[in-house]
């Protein structure tokens, strides 16, 4: 059975949330807490995003939890959708592209590295989110681990790291002073990845499509092919290393990995808050640019299939808000959806809400009905 909107009629989100948002509260500190931390069981087994809302006091849910008799008063179904400070992206590329590409470029050309990604002209004013999405999937796992929340090794953080720093060890000075690893010692580093699950060489294929968001751009020489680090990349790798210095007992740097990468979120977001949309765009692109990583159907499926749907909605047909729990019964993950709602609510990237269920049942009945 179908949880909030009936499974044949997924588009009706858009009128769902038009019709109940000036109903929507902001969740409260102390829900997302309680359900973040007492949340038991994965995405689809939750009671707390089963058919018939939830309580919206921490009483009421810890009555929930017990199976004790809650009643019907003050039950709610939540909502979320992609951050309201994304509109300020959104709306720069629509009413102003020519002055933001300008911006973007003139941040690019000072940056250093900035002429190898002079020339990217309106993919700039893209932003990747299947690759912002695993990031983040990866960044929560990571985190999640740091947390207590579930048990993660850290492995693939670990060796994304181990990557970069054999390929930087690797990299030589070719003609004009352009750093590049030649193909001899590339074919040496993607054998070596490739005895271990992970093949930096698929990577590449990412610069066909969206250039600003690639790790590794793949030229030619009187050497034959070679190969160079993003420097968006570059410096997104120089930004954390900084952050990871000033840490408080900072543990080892494959386990602050998710941290490190939500510091780098907000910092972005900061930068788009402020007015300051090309600024943003770089540190963005620098953050995908610098995912090299194995990447899980968990982790695809919390950060990859979670946020980029949200920003494919929003961008495609203005949705702002979608249910939560409709959302968990898609997804049917392993990961807690309270634990990974938070994390991402924290780091600036969705709005949660929450909603009456009568207002929000009343709203279905009446879009069935028409």
């Amino acid at each position: 059975m179908s949880r909030v909107l009936p499974f044949k009629n997924p588009s009706w989100d858009f009128s769902l949330w038009e019709s109940i948002r000036s109903s929507a509260m902001i969740i409260s500190d102390a829900e997302k807490k309680y359900i973040s931390t007492r949340e038991a069981g994965g995405s689809n087994e939750s009671v707390f995003w089963g058919r018939g809302g939830r309580p919206n006091t921490t009483e009421g849910l810890r009555k929930m939890i017990r199976s004790s008799d809650i009643g019907d008063e003050g039950l709610v179904y939540d909502f979320v959708g992609l951050s309201r400070s994304f509109n300020r992206w959104f709306d720069r590329v629509e009413l102003d592209p020519s002055g933001l590409l300008e911006e973007i470029e003139r941040g690019a050309e000072f940056s250093k590295g900035g002429e190898v990604i002079s020339d990217f002209g309106e993919e700039w004013l893209n932003i990747n989110w299947s690759v912002l999405g695993r990031a983040v999937g990866s960044a929560i796992a990571n985190e999640g681990k740091r947390q207590g929340f579930w048990k993660n090794s850290g492995a693939d953080a670990r060796l994304s790291n181990t990557f970069w720093m054999e390929m930087e060890g690797k990299t030589g000075r070719g003609i004009g002073g352009r750093k590049y690893v030649n193909s001899e010692d590339w074919d040496d580093l993607v054998e070596w990845f490739r005895e271990r699950d992970f093949d930096p060489g698929a990577e590449i294929i990412r610069s066909a499509g969206h250039r600003p968001s690639a790790p590794i751009f793949k030229g030619g020489s009187h050497e034959g092919a070679v190969y160079s680090m993003n420097p968006l990349a570059k410096s997104h790798r120089r930004r954390m290393r900084e952050r990871f210095r000033d840490a408080d007992e900072a543990e080892e740097f494959a386990f602050y990995h998710g941290e490190l990468t939500f510091k780098a979120i907000r910092d972005a977001m900061d930068a788009l808050n402020g007015g300051r949309e090309g600024q943003f765009a770089l540190m963005i692109n620098g953050l995908c640019s610098h995912h090299m990583m194995r990447t899980s159907i968990t982790q695809q499926k919390i950060g990859m299939h979670l946020l980029s749907n949200l920003a494919v909605r929003r961008m495609t047909r203005g949705v702002e808000a979608v249910p939560v729990p409709d959302v968990a019964y898609q997804l049917a993950t392993g990961f807690s959806m309270g634990k990974v709602l938070q994390i991402m609510h924290d780091a600036g990237l969705i709005e949660w809400y929450t909603v009456d269920v009568a207002v929000v049942e009343e709203a279905v009945a009446e879009l069935k009905s028409s």
